[in-house]
C-alpha cells in the first residue's frame, strides 16, 4: 500500500527532509508552500492519508488550515501532524484544539517523526477499515 501524504510548509528544505524521511516505496508525498494551495490539493486530489502542516505559513496559518480541513465532512477524519520551529506548550495545545492529532517541534527527532506518522496512519487505516 502507498500512503498519500500532503505537506504544507513554506521551507523547501523541510519539505525535502520529510520526503526523504518517508520511504518512497510506501509514501507518495505532495509538497505545498502555503495553506491555500494545500486546501486546493485536498479538495481536488483527495483522498490523502495524512496532512503535515507547519504552524506558520504565508497567508492563512496552519491552524486555520487544520480548522478548515476539520470542518469539511470529506476530510474531517484526515490525520494531521502540526510542526513548528517555535517551541512552547501553548502552540501544542492550540494545534490540538484546532484538530491536529500530533504536534512536533522542528528540528525533529527522526525516530519520533517516523513513529508519529506510522501511528497515525495505522490508527487511521484501522478506522477506515472499521467504517467500510
Amino acid at each position: 500500500m502507498t500512503w498519500r501524504v500532503l505537506v504544507a510548509d513554506d521551507d523547501p528544505e523541510i519539505g525535502m527532509l520529510i520526503t526523504k524521511l518517508l520511504d518512497k516505496g510506501s509514501f507518495d508525498v505532495t509538497l505545498c508552500d502555503d495553506a491555500e494551495s494545500a486546501l486546493v490539493r485536498i479538495q481536488r486530489d483527495a483522498p490523502y492519508d495524512l496532512l503535515i502542516s507547519d504552524y506558520m505559513l504565508p497567508g492563512i496559518s496552519g491552524l486555520e488550515l487544520i480548522e478548515q480541513v476539520r470542518r469539511n465532512r470529506a476530510t474531517a477524519r484526515l490525520p494531521i501532524v502540526m510542526i513548528s520551529a517555535h517551541t512552547n506548550y501553548a502552540m501544542d495545545a492550540r494545534a490540538k484544539e484546532a484538530g491536529a492529532n500530533a504536534f512536533l517541534n522542528k528540528p525533529f527527532v527522526l525516530a519520533h517523526f517516523r513513529s508519529t506518522v506510522h501511528r497515525l496512519l495505522n490508527d487511521g487505516g484501522s478506522l477506515l477499515q472499521r467504517l467500510a
